[in-house]
């Protein structure tokens, strides 16, 4: 399992690196937290590099520098990362590199990269393989134009990995996994099996049945449910089954969880086009939720093995 956090610097970005850190820890997973620049290092004096750095005098440095030290300060204080007094800083493509330690062991590598936003972190997605990234955002609000500027739902967008946005829910508050049946929904388990035992809180599985549904679809949700209840059952975690029926999934989904949980939900297989413009279920509830958001994508190429049998390990 490979997990990467982004963080700016600011207090808004401390929730991501705790969840994400945190989940390391518990998993013994690669972990790497990354702040992205617009520009590139030409435009600026470089930090030294190759030469032992006071973690003090990294603060001085770069705006990007410092908001890794940042991270790195907190997430000693926190207790999931070593105490170090000094950074070795190293030149890496289209930006730097430094290095730190999970009280696990684990190198952090703590990367800033010049570019695009989701440009950036797509590129080290296809360089490194991250399985997660995980994101803490301040809400934009609900209005279309808002959204425009939403760096969640851009990475719900294009991200091409999994995403974690982290709001009202942390590691071990209420999951609550959605599952109907879908291509989007079978897709959740395949990266939900590395999660499982790291998330401690209450899970529940909920399925929202449309009052005009027909039986074949209402009878893969049935079957979709109940083998996702018998796995989390062979994982040794129970969870509540909650069938609920109304003709709007995404208020039912939203007040069902409320402001302290973890939804869980599968990418939408809808046409791009549409996902951008009018939004698919997904998108809908990831933008009006309080609550921490975890949309599970695969790799297309992946789908065919992954959907034939989502409960394998």
């Amino acid at each position: 399992m490979k997990i990467l956090a982004y963080a700016d610097g600011k207090e808004s970005s401390v929730p991501a690196l705790r969840f994400a850190a945190a989940l390391a820890v518990r998993l013994e997973a690669q972990f790497a937290v990354i702040t992205t620049r617009s520009g590139t290092p030409a435009t600026e004096e470089p930090p030294p590099v190759e030469e032992d750095i006071a973690i003090d005098a990294g603060l001085d440095l770069t705006p990007g520098i410092q908001a890794l030290v940042h991270a790195m300060t907190r997430l000693t204080s926190e207790g999931f990362a070593q105490d170090q007094s000094h950074i070795q800083i190293h030149e890496v493509h289209h930006g730097y590199l430094f290095l730190g330690k999970l009280t696990t062991g684990e190198p952090i590598n703590f990367y800033e990269c010049f570019g695009h936003f989701v440009e950036t972190l797509n590129q080290q997605v296809a360089e490194h393989g991250y399985d997660l990234m995980v994101i803490s955002p301040p809400r934009r609000g609900s209005l279309p134009k808002l959204m425009l500027g939403d760096p969640a739902r851009k990475l719900a967008l294009d991200l091409d990995t999994s995403l974690l946005v982290v709001r009202g829910g942390g590691i071990d508050s209420r999951v609550l996994i959605c599952a109907d049946g879908s291509p989007a929904s079978r897709r959740i388990f395949p990266l939900f099996r590395h999660l499982i035992t790291a998330l401690e809180g209450k899970m529940a599985l909920i399925w929202v049945e449309k009052p005009d549904l027909d039986e074949a679809a209402a009878s893969e949700a049935r079957n979709c449910l109940e083998n996702a209840r018998e796995w989390m059952s062979s994982c040794g975690r129970g969870g509540a089954y909650l069938h609920k029926k109304g003709d709007n999934p995404r208020e039912i989904i939203l007040e069902t969880a409320g402001e302290d949980a973890v939804i869980v939900m599968g990418a939408s297989l809808r046409h791009d086009v549409y996902r951008r413009m009018m939004g698919s279920m997904t998108m809908q509830v990831l933008t009006r939720t309080d609550s921490s958001f975890l949309l599970v994508k695969r790799p297309p190429e992946a789908d065919e093995e992954y959907l034939r049998d989502p409960f394998s390990c």
